[in-house]
């Protein structure tokens, strides 16, 4: 699975409006996994066409230190983001507007 596999997944067909990709889970532990870290562009709101190319890689989202970027999208309705804990790494979402949904708690 890759970021923008997760992202996709999760914007639920959704058109995806922004993308803003930040360090890994930990610093910047366990960046050497990822190609090109030290030039992503971190930090600034990019569209879609220009995140792809920063957020295609494989990773291992199973136990152990988070293997990808931590990363806000945003979508019409939706604002997707990765969560980690205890070592799992896995995306979630939350309501962009007031919606009449049941609260998770993400990461727990």
């Amino acid at each position: 699975m890759s970021l923008k596999d997760w992202i996709l997944e999760e914007a639920g067909g959704e058109e995806i409006e922004a993308v803003v990709i930040g360090e890994m889970g930990w610093g910047d532990y366990k960046s050497e996994y990822v190609p090109n870290y030290n030039e992503q562009p971190k930090g600034i709101v990019l569209t879609w066409e220009e995140a792809v190319p920063w957020i295609s890689y494989p990773f291992d989202s199973g136990f152990g230190a988070p293997e990808c970027n931590a990363i806000w999208a945003w979508t019409r309705n939706w604002v997707i983001a990765v969560s980690q804990y205890d070592g799992a790494t896995r995306p979630y979402r939350i309501p962009r507007n007031p919606l009449a949904l049941m609260p998770a708690m993400e990461g727990g």
